[in-house]
């Protein structure tokens, strides 16, 4: 029987490499975080991955075994993205409970210096029930949007738009990781006439509740600044740009995500621009390492050099 033979990954190398660092530096940070504030709370995301990871690799078994080797390639995006979703939440957590002063009045008067005020747009919005309903569908689209990011271009065998995705997602919570631990906020809603909604108070109750040292609590709405569903509203949108009868939905969907994060109250506009520039950031670094120079062109580049140089002597 011949043997199966192996192709390596070639540029993706580079993308798997960048991962292990990132994921390993997360890794040793929220095991200390569990360890020191939450006991042995790390063993769930150990099971988790342990029974998880592996069935996220079957497509690229699939893949590989039809010799589709570079959309193998893509679908090894998947576990990562597993990873990531893993160690996302408890490391969210963790933030707070460091318990760094509340910025709140900061990015206040940092939306107050742009003229913009964000408890007065989302009381605006709130007073008119259609466009709440629209606006509140619409933050909460991102739960469709991001999925659909992770899923497809990995199974559907996008290989740059799935390893862009996975290292600028990674690229965007160690950026984002320091700024929202040493700048906890809560919402536009605190201190202002607009009282916020009933998900929002809830927001607010869990941020001070640990804040306060519990060890017990909801990782969802807890990070202010920057707005993580800016980041990965622009992440998804840029992902699905890859499959082109996807284009102008995502594009839109990801645009109704960004302004629905003022209108709803749920940030400052301070967040949303910190959002897009962290996302400009991480896709900066996620294309230096997905898009590598080809060896080809650096060839060419020095044949051109060295007729140049023939030319003029």
């Amino acid at each position: 029987m011949a043997k199966a033979k192996w192709v390596g990954l070639g540029s993706s190398q580079r993308t798997h490499l960048f991962m292990a660092g990132s994921y390993a530096l997360l890794l040793v940070a929220t095991v200390w975080g569990l360890w020191t504030h939450e006991g042995t709370g790390w063993q769930v995301i150990a099971e988790a991955c342990a029974v998880a990871v592996p069935i996220s690799m079957l497509p690229a078994i699939l893949y590989h075994d039809r010799k589709l080797y570079d959309k193998r390639n893509a679908a090894l995006a998947l576990p990562w993205e597993l990873l990531l979703a893993a160690i996302i939440p408890p490391m969210a957590v963790l933030s707070v409970q460091f318990e760094f002063p509340l910025r709140d009045a900061l990015f206040a008067r940092m939306d107050r210096a742009m003229g913009i005020s964000v408890p007065a747009i989302a009381a605006w919005v709130a007073s008119h029930p259609s466009l709440n309903a629209i606006s509140d569908r619409s933050y909460d689209t991102l739960y469709l949007l991001l999925p659909a990011a992770m899923l497809l271009p990995p199974l559907l065998g996008k290989r740059h738009a799935a390893e862009e995705f996975i290292v600028a997602n990674a690229t965007a919570f160690l950026i984002s990781f320091p700024l929202f631990t040493m700048l906890p906020a809560i919402g536009p809603w605190i201190g202002s006439q607009y009282s916020g909604n009933a998900p929002q108070r809830a927001c607010e109750a869990t941020v001070l509740a640990l804040h306060g040292g519990s060890k017990t609590a909801a990782a969802v709405g807890i990070v202010c600044f920057p707005s993580f569903h800016v980041i990965w509203a622009l992440l998804s949108a840029r992902a699905l740009w890859s499959l082109r009868y996807l284009r102008i939905v995502a594009t839109g969907v990801a645009c109704a995500v960004v302004i629905s994060t003022v209108t709803t109250g749920w940030h400052y506009v301070a967040d949303v621009i910190a959002g897009a520039l962290v996302t400009v950031a991480s896709l900066a670094v996620a294309q230096w390492i997905v898009y590598p120079e080809e060896p080809e062109k650096w060839e060419s580049h020095a044949k051109l050099v060295s007729e140049a140089k023939t030319a003029f002597s």
